[in-house]
């Protein structure tokens, strides 16, 4: 009869025993430990709440900071909408720029529930951890605390970043880190190449974000931007009529190749560079047809994407000599897409095999290869990197380390 009763008093009370603000002893004593080491970076605007409690010792004031704790845990310590604010300015100056933010949503009361259950504070935090496995390793290095100066703000920035990575496909995937100029390919957690690439200008940089390779290009022709068009291409023409021809660009009315041409000297144009186009869409498009010296090279990787960018080979490749590589307008050149290619087609990403794409490479004409297994690419801005040789750090070659704000404690907003 008493083990009936304590059994039926468990069942209605349940087995935590907290304070009234539902806070065992153990969850207080873990979360206080959390909290003095930063262990997951994620305080930030916190610490003038976390000091409070440390005078006062109320849980009241630790739940607030549990919440925060972990939205700042899921979807980092930079503040968003001031970012964008910055991102939307730099675009009216003519800095093309994008940061996509995979942002996660934090409940309160899920949280407090949890915290009333029993939960251990990691059970609690584990949810809101970034799926990115980039983020435990920069997150060993943060711990250890051996790093300072500028380049802790690096892999305090970093380990944001990696916060709002996508939350989806990081089993195989390829990781572009924009700072390190460098992809990599990872198959079922490991790391199988990587070899470096160049990224966007200053001025017009590669979009972090995370898109899902589903077809590659062989002998690619190359759309020129209407952009693109104004800025380079037409002055080149306008110096030197042989330009086009040199270049085996052709003139269409729109980018699909089998249209009918245009004979570029019936075109006026010099009217396309006046003020009044450089808004509209040109009615005469470039078209770069297959060949050695076409910009894209070989063969392009498409990860269909709002941005129109992609990963490609390059008729360029001296450029690869050198340590700073951000040269394009946005794409991303490869140093090694044969490589790449090679290593999708035998390893049955593609659906074609090694043999065929190399016969479909010699024909020297335009083929599309879908890929049988479609590969998430994340972009990533990473200016410090862990990888099992240690802690690297990188230029912070479009200047998120300084531009993007963290968030603000209440009383430090005005």
């Amino acid at each position: 009869m008493a083990g009936f009763l304590l059994l039926w008093l468990s069942a209605c009370t349940g087995p935590h025993l907290g304070d009234a603000n539902g806070w065992s002893t153990d969850q207080r004593r873990e979360f206080e430990r959390i909290l003095a080491t930063d262990a997951y970076a994620s305080r930030c605007q916190l610490t003038p709440l976390y000091q409070e409690y440390l005078r006062k010792r109320d849980t009241a004031i630790l739940s607030k900071i549990l919440v925060g704790y972990a939205e700042n845990l899921a979807n980092s310590c930079i503040d968003i909408p001031a970012y964008k604010k910055i991102e939307k300015e730099r675009n009216l100056h003519k800095i093309h720029t994008h940061f996509s933010f995979y942002t996660q949503r934090v409940s309160a009361s899920t949280l407090l529930s949890d915290l009333r259950s029993g939960k251990s504070i990691e059970q609690i935090l584990t949810p809101y951890l970034p799926a990115d496995p980039e983020f435990v390793r920069l997150l060993t290095f943060y711990r250890n605390g051996a790093v300072s100066g500028e380049n802790a703000h690096k892999l305090f920035m970093s380990l944001q970043r990696a916060k709002v990575m996508s939350d989806k496909g990081w089993e195989s995937y390829f990781l572009v880190n924009v700072p390190e100029f460098k992809v990599r390919f990872f198959e079922e957690g490991q790391l199988r190449f990587a070899f470096p690439v160049i990224v966007g200008r200053k001025n017009w940089q590669t979009p972090i974000f995370s898109a899902t390779m589903k077809y590659v290009v062989l002998n690619p022709t190359w759309n020129v931007p209407d952009n693109i068009a104004r800025a380079e291409e037409i002055p080149h023409l306008l110096r030197n009529r042989n330009y086009f021809k040199r270049k085996r660009m052709i003139v269409l009315r729109n980018y699909t190749i089998d249209s009918e041409r245009v004979d570029p000297r019936s075109v006026h144009w010099r009217r396309y560079l006046r003020p009044e186009w450089k808004k509209r869409e040109l009615p005469f498009k470039l078209i770069q047809l297959p060949g050695a010296g076409n910009a894209l090279g070989r063969v392009k990787f498409m990860f269909p994407n709002p941005y129109s960018v992609y990963m490609h080979d390059t008729n360029r490749k001296s450029l690869f000599k050198h340590n700073y590589r951000a040269y394009s307008h946005g794409c991303i050149r490869l140093a090694k897409p044969m490589l790449m290619l090679e290593y999708l087609a035998t390893h049955g990403y593609l659906n074609d095999d090694w043999p065929t794409i190399r016969k479909k490479l010699a024909t020297m004409k335009l083929q599309t290869v879908g890929l049988r297994r479609p590969l998430p690419v994340h972009i990533a801005y990473y200016t410090a990197y862990a990888d099992d040789s240690g802690l690297h750090f990188f230029p912070d070659v479009y200047g998120f380390d300084k531009l993007m704000p963290l968030k603000k404690a209440p009383s430090q907003e005005r």
